[in-house]
């Protein structure tokens, strides 16, 4: 069995690569909106318990 040419291998490594960088940029955008989305929805947890705790509190008769 003949092995493909250097060319043919360099070729591959290189596609190789390619697929891992883009998908680890990939990878790094969908966390950065991940992390982007959860801070969002704890900032919006934050207000609705502020409102909540401040029409609950009255003043004692």
């Amino acid at each position: 069995m003949r092995t493909p040419g250097p060319l043919v291998l360099d070729a591959l490594v290189w596609v190789v690569f390619a697929v891992l960088f883009v998908g680890a940029a990939l990878l790094v955008k969908v966390a950065a909106a991940l992390l982007a989305a959860l801070v969002v929805l704890a900032l919006l947890l934050g207000l609705v318990l502020r409102a909540i705790r401040k029409r609950r509190v009255r003043p004692p008769r």
